[in-house]
């Protein structure tokens, strides 16, 4: 019996062509975006530094003192030798906002008034000569304050015995109301103006106590000025000098 192949094989493949029909299909746009996987993107925000502020105490430095090896008041220092051995010292001072000062010209009291700021210091200076033979005193001019870091010199306002009047006129003693009966170091006589003695300027320094140079000077210094800052410096020749802490 022969077997006919040709209607099983169309079969076939017609059956294969029905399948291909009813197969899958491709996935429409928007099933597409439904299963599109979404990525999430995360921004990081830059980190900002956190700034600290550290307190730092300084230490205040003490000011360093000009002259550290200062005299004290009424302590003395020792110049030349021999027959002209004398020693010298600042023994007092006063400060006041003005002072009375006598003047023979108006013959009263007139009330003397320093620039705007500043004040009066009045010091008080002795120097005797301890040698046998007469020597030279020094002058007022040598005689400087250090304050501050400034220099400041003797008051050129200040009246002096014999100034601006006939110099053959008797001797006249300049006063100063608020000092006038303050006593010389040694013995009793009331100061007058250093260099000068009972009126007349002294151009040596004789031995003796009793010969003592011994006065005051007048200086206009600011009114901050205090003692314990202040120095008094005396050139008493060219080889020696000393310097006097008032406070």
């Amino acid at each position: 019996m022969q077997r006919h192949y040709a209607p099983f094989i169309i079969l076939i493949i017609a059956l294969v062509l029905t399948c291909g029909c009813f197969g899958f299909q491709a996935k429409s746009q928007n099933e597409q975006a439904a299963t599109t996987v979404q990525q999430t993107v995360t921004t990081i925000a830059p980190v900002v530094p956190t700034v600290i502020t550290v307190e730092t105490t300084v230490t205040p430095q003490p000011t360093q003192d000009p002259f550290p090896n200062a005299l004290k008041l009424k302590q003395t220092f020792n110049f030349s030798s021999g027959k002209s051995a004398s020693e010298g010292t600042v023994y007092r001072y006063w400060m006041n906002d003005t002072y009375q000062l006598f003047d023979p010209r108006e013959t009263r009291y007139v009330t003397k008034y320093p620039a705007s700021g500043n004040k009066y210091l009045i010091i008080f200076v002795n120097v005797v000569n301890r040698g046998t033979t007469r020597t030279f005193p020094p002058r007022s001019s040598n005689i400087i304050l250090h304050y501050d870091g400034q220099n400041y010199y003797p008051d050129s306002t200040h009246l002096l015995p014999m100034t601006e009047r006939n110099k053959d006129a008797p001797p006249e003693i300049i006063r100063i109301g608020q000092i006038e009966f303050f006593h010389k170091l040694y013995g009793s006589e009331y100061v007058e103006d250093f260099g000068y003695s009972h009126g007349m300027e002294q151009a040596y320094l004789n031995p003796g106590e009793s010969n003592a140079i011994d006065g005051y000077i007048v200086y206009e210094v600011p009114a901050s000025l205090t003692p314990e800052k202040t120095y008094v410096e005396i050139g008493f020749n060219s080889q020696a000098s000393a310097v006097w802490k008032l406070g």
